[in-house]
C-alpha cells in the first residue's frame, strides 16, 4: 500500500498520470513541479533584474545564512549523517570523483582497487593518471554480475591507497556491501572513493558507517533535480589529508577582510590577495559562479523527498521489484539482480531470451508504448534495465509486465 508520503510525492510528477509510465530513474530522472517552478523564478528574475543589483543571486541563492545552497549543503549533510561543512555542491557525479582523484596524494608504486563492471566514470580518473602517476590499477572481476567483498580484499595489501566502487552495480542491480569493505579499507589507512549517484535518494547512506573519504552523487537520478547539481562529500580526516586539486577563491575566504562582498567594497583588494581555504568539504567546490539553477532545483527536491520517513522509499521500491521479478518468473524471463531484496536497491535488469539484440529492440518497443527504460552493458553484462522509485505504482509494474508478456508472445 502507498503511503500518504509517497502520494504525495507523486502528485509532484503529473505526467505519471498522463500515460508516461517512467522506469528510467537510474539514467535520468524528472523533476518535480516544486523544482520546475524554482527554476522558472529564477530565470524569469534573471531576465528581469528587479532589485537593479545583477549579483542578487550570491545573496538570495549562496551561500549565506539564508541561501539556497546552504540549504541544500544542510539537507544534504542532514541525510549523510555529516556536518554541512563536509558537503561540497558540485556539478555531477564525475566532477566529484576527479576533485577525490586529484585531492588524494599518491606515490610511485601504490595501487588503486576498482571493480571490472563499474560505471566508467569511477574508473577513468585513475586509468587517466595511473602512467603519469606510475601507480598500478587492480580490478576485481565480477561473479555473476556481483562484486563480492573477498575479490576486492584479495587485491588489497600495504601499497594499496584507494579503493574506487559504486554503491551498486549499474548494469545489474546487485548492491555492493561496502560497509565491509569500507572496514578494512579503514583499518588498513585505505581512502575509500564512492559513486553513490544508482542509489542515493532511494538507499540511504551514512559515509561514517561504511568509512569512506569521498562520496561523489549528481542530482539528477535519484534526487529528481535539474542537469547540473549534485555533491561531493568529503570525511574530517580525508580533508585534512588531501586538498583540492584546483581552487576558486569564492570557495574560500579572504584573508584581509571579513568575506568577499567587504573585500570587494573595499577599494584596496588585489591579485596579490592569498585567501584562506578552510579543512572541509565545501573548500571543493569550485569557487567561481556556480550552477544556480541546479542548486536551486536540487535543494527543492530534497525537501520533497525529505517528507518521506527514512527508509520508506527503499522499502517501496524493493516490494516493487519483488512484485516484477514475480512476474518475470511467470513469463520465464531471467534477471541479472538478486532475488533477496536486502542484495538489491531500485534497479532490476531483465533479460530476453535472445541476448542484447532482442533487449535493444524490446526497449524501442517499450518507449513507443510510453514506457521508459533503457538496456545497458559493461563486459556483455546486462540487460532491459527497470529503475523505480518512490514515486512509482503497482499499476506500472503490471503494465511494463503487461508489455513484456506481448513482446515475448511476438518473439
Amino acid at each position: 500500500m502507498t503511503s500518504d508520503a509517497l502520494r504525495g510525492l507523486r502528485s509532484e510528477f503529473p505526467v505519471l498520470d498522463g500515460g508516461l509510465c517512467f522506469l528510467d530513474w537510474g539514467a535520468s530522472g524528472l523533476i518535480p513541479e516544486a523544482s520546475r517552478e524554482a527554476v522558472k523564478t529564477f530565470v524569469d528574475k534573471l531576465a528581469e533584474c528587479p532589485s537593479a543589483l545583477s549579483v542578487w543571486p550570491w545573496g538570495e541563492h549562496g551561500d549565506g545564512p539564508s541561501g539556497t545552497r546552504t540549504a541544500a549543503r544542510g539537507r544534504i549533510a542532514a541525510a549523510l549523517n555529516a556536518k554541512a561543512d563536509d558537503v561540497a555542491i558540485v556539478e555531477s557525479t564525475t566532477q566529484g570523483l576527479q576533485m577525490a582523484a586529484e585531492a588524494i596524494r599518491t606515490t610511485e608504486g601504490e595501487n588503486i582497487v576498482l571493480f571490472d563492471l563499474d560505471y566508467l566514470a569511477v574508473a577513468l580518473p585513475w586509468t587517466m593518471s595511473a602512467r603519469a602517476r606510475k601507480l598500478e590499477l587492480r580490478f576485481a572481476p565480477h561473479r555473476e554480475g556481483a562484486l563480492h567483498v573477498d575479490d576486492v580484499l584479495a587485491r588489497i595489501d600495504e601499497k594499496t591507497k584507494v579503493v574506487a566502487l559504486s554503491t551498486i552495480c549499474w548494469t545489474t542491480g546487485a548492491v555492493i556491501d561496502l560497509e565491509a569493505i569500507g572496514a578494512e579499507c579503514a583499518a588498513r589507512g585505505i581512502l575509500l572513493v564512492v559513486d553513490a549517484v544508482q542509489t542515493f535518494g532511494v538507499v540511504p547512506l551514512d559515509p561514517a558507517r561504511i568509512s569512506a573519504s569521498f562520496v561523489a552523487c549528481g542530482g539528477h537520478k535519484w534526487l529528481c533535480s535539474p542537469l547540473g547539481a549534485g555533491f561531493l562529500y568529503v570525511s574530517p580526516r580525508a580533508a585534512a589529508r588531501a586538498r583540492p586539486g584546483r581552487f576558486g577563491f569564492l570557495s574560500g575566504r579572504p584573508s584581509t577582510h571579513k568575506d568577499w562582498p567587504s573585500w570587494f567594497r573595499a577599494g584596496d583588494c588585489g591579485a596579490d590577495e592569498t585567501p584562506v581555504f578552510p579543512t572541509g568539504g565545501m573548500s571543493f567546490e569550485t569557487g567561481g559562479h556556480p550552477s544556480w539553477a541546479g542548486a536551486i532545483g536540487l535543494d527543492r527536491s530534497l525537501t520533497l523527498l525529505g517528507r518521506t520517513a527514512p527508509g520508506e522509499i527503499l522499502a517501496h521500491v524493493r516490494m516493487l521489484g519483488t512484485r516484477l521479478i514475480e512476474g518475470l518468473d511467470r513469463l520465464g524471463l531471467a534477471t541479472w539482480t538478486p532475488r533477496d531484496p536486502a542484495l538489491r536497491a531500485g534497479t532490476i535488469v531483465v533479460r530476453a531470451p535472445h541476448g542484447r539484440e532482442q533487449e535493444l529492440a524490446w526497449c524501442d518497443e517499450l518507449r513507443k508504448q510510453r514506457i521508459a527504460a533503457t538496456a545497458r552493458y559493461a563486459k556483455g553484462v546486462g540487460g532491459v534495465r527497470v529503475c523505480f522509485h518512490g514515486m512509482n505504482l503497482a499499476a506500472d509494474v503490471d503494465r511494463l509486465l503487461e508489455a513484456l508478456a506481448r513482446l515475448v508472445r511476438g518473439g
